[in-house]
């Protein structure tokens, strides 16, 4: 049995005077936190975010590979640091027996790159993305509606709902779960696994 904190609440770095460094700020409470007894960190989405019209808490991803060393979307940080600090905190974490959880969001996209026409409804929308990470774009496709979801033309905040039916979507996030769980530098994120 164990003890998880969740180490994020909404607009904390703005609210704490973090922003931009609240890896280095959590990875600082690491010792006191172990020492009381807390077993694992649930941290907020790590990956680089719309930051549309500011700094954003990670629910609006944009490229799903950049934890905070691409310079796009306003900054190379993420509102919470960067990668090289997000890999200090999960070395600190570990050193000090903590697991830790990294809330992952899936299902929504924002600030795409350009507007495209979507031939099943005429419309104009937001859905060609072209990170820098060079990893899973997307276009008007990999979006509802499209020839294998057209169900649902609903949008979440007005992000586009991605199309998990479309095979290059769903091995995509297969393939960002695997690199999010086994590969490096995140392989050691999980303990145990062969």
């Amino acid at each position: 049995m164990g003890v998880m904190l969740q180490a994020f609440f909404w607009d904390c770095p703005r609210v704490d005077d973090k922003e931009f460094q609240w890896w280095n700020y959590i990875r600082e409470q690491v010792p006191s936190l172990a020492n009381v007894g807390f077993t694992s960190l649930w941290l907020p989405p790590i990956h680089k975010a719309a930051n549309l019209g500011g700094p954003s808490m990670g629910y609006d991803p944009y490229d799903y590979y950049d934890l905070g060393e691409f310079d796009q979307k306003g900054s190379v940080p993420t509102w919470f640091g960067t990668k090289a600090e997000l890999l200090s905190l999960i070395e600190t974490a570990h050193s000090h027996g903590l697991s830790l959880i990294a809330d992952m969001v899936f299902n929504h996209n924002s600030g795409a790159d350009a507007q495209e026409v979507n031939p099943i409804t005429g419309q104009s929308r937001w859905t060609l993305f072209n990170p820098k990470s060079g990893k899973f774009a997307r276009n008007w496709e990999c979006f509802h509606p499209s020839m294998y979801e057209t169900w649902d033309e609903m949008t979440f905040g007005d992000m586009s709902d991605l199309a998990h039916r479309n095979p290059y979507v769903y091995a995509e996030l297969l393939k960002l779960t695997r690199w999010r769980i086994f590969a490096k530098p995140f392989g050691s994120c999980v303990k145990n696994v062969q």
